[in-house]
């Protein structure tokens, strides 16, 4: 079991004391959560709500400038796994336009903690988009570049890496794509505590939340928290990527995981319901089209947001479709995880819009 031994420093103390609902998450989860982390973003009415009744926005991009929101709440246990366990070095699998390495990238430099990124060989001719800031945060030279045709067994050659260094003495931490690992699961559970200190800040209860899924992690950190605080609405899921049966299987295995990990019993019943949804526009991952980059650009007019075209602006746009569709009523929370600081691969098209 983690435990937190270093005192929190003077300024990250006052933020502690002052929001209530850390006291409950101290609680549950503090051996395993960082101090060091702001992990409580507001919420706000959105303007073109397209009719639909209190149609709230949490604005976990407020989190971090360079971190997408939602990845910075893993890392608020990931980072204190890593520390208290000394590791040598950090493994990072990802793509060369990976959000989650050049979030890893950020906390492990301010850490001290050495990166070694494990990386989709890139096409990319100039440096442009999250490989240019991956340019910036760590020495390409230190990358170790992983073939289209040998993608598929990236895990197997990062183990055997792990293994041959281990034999030099060296303790390493394999980050696998998407952060889907144990150690980031307590700190993705800090979004459904924040939730819940929204709700008493506005004096509301949410009927709906809408969230959307990649990797998985932060989707299923939000629905463990919510088993652990026995909270009651719909959930409601956009699949960036995978399908409902992949995400399930994974939900369960976590919930195993997270059990042996921490030593916390998760109640069996659930009082909340699961509906899963592909994006309305570009399902393909990674597929950005005209048209929603022209939602892109009209969610900034109407909202003041800089969305990520990738997935929030197609989860934004499912989310309206099928409250639409459906007649879903009450208190309706939108899950913005951020990711503006990727607008810049998109500059080219965004450019050409009218």
């Amino acid at each position: 079991m983690v435990c937190l031994k270093a005192a929190p420093n003077p300024g990250t103390a006052f933020f502690f004391m002052f929001v209530p609902y850390i006291k409950r998450m101290i609680q549950d989860l503090g051996k395993f959560i960082s101090r060091n982390f702001a992990l409580h973003s507001r919420i706000h009415l959105l303007n073109d709500n397209q009719g639909i009744d209190r149609f709230y926005i949490k604005r976990d991009d407020e989190l971090s400038s360079g971190i997408t929101g939602t990845k910075y709440r893993k890392y608020a246990s990931l980072i204190l796994f890593l520390l208290e366990n000394k590791f040598d070095e950090v493994v990072i699998i990802g793509s060369a336009q990976s959000n989650n390495v050049i979030a890893a990238l950020q906390l492990l430099n301010e850490n001290q903690i050495k990166a070694r990124p494990f990386l989709l060989e890139s096409n990319e001719t100039e440096l442009k988009g999250n490989l240019l800031w991956m340019n910036l945060l760590h020495d390409m030279n230190e990358v170790t570049w992983i073939s289209r045709n040998e993608w598929e067994n990236v895990d197997d050659i990062a183990q055997k890496y792990k293994e041959d260094q281990n034999k030099s003495g060296k303790n390493i931490f394999i980050f696998p794509e998407g952060g889907l690992t144990i150690e980031a699961i307590p700190g993705a559970m800090t979004l459904a505590y924040d939730i819940e200190e929204n709700e008493k800040e506005k004096g509301l209860f949410f009927d709906h939340i809408c969230i959307d899924s990649g990797s998985g992690t932060q989707a299923i950190g939000l629905l463990l928290g919510m088993r652990l605080l026995k909270k009651t609405c719909d959930v409601h899921i956009t699949l960036i990527a995978g399908t409902e049966t992949e995400f399930m299987d994974i939900y369960t295995v976590m919930t195993s995981l997270f059990e042996d990990y921490t030593g916390i019993k998760l109640p069996i019943e659930t009082s909340f319901n699961i509906h899963f949804y592909k994006p309305v526009i570009s399902p393909s991952f990674g597929s950005i089209t005209t048209t929603v980059l022209t939602e892109l650009k009209s969610i900034a007019r109407n909202e003041g947001i800089l969305m990520d075209p990738v997935y929030s602006v197609k989860h934004l746009m499912t989310a309206k479709q099928y409250i639409t569709s459906q007649g879903l009523k009450g208190n309706i929370l939108f899950i913005y995880s951020g990711g503006s600081f990727g607008l810049s691969g998109f500059q080219g098209m965004l450019g050409k819009l009218s």
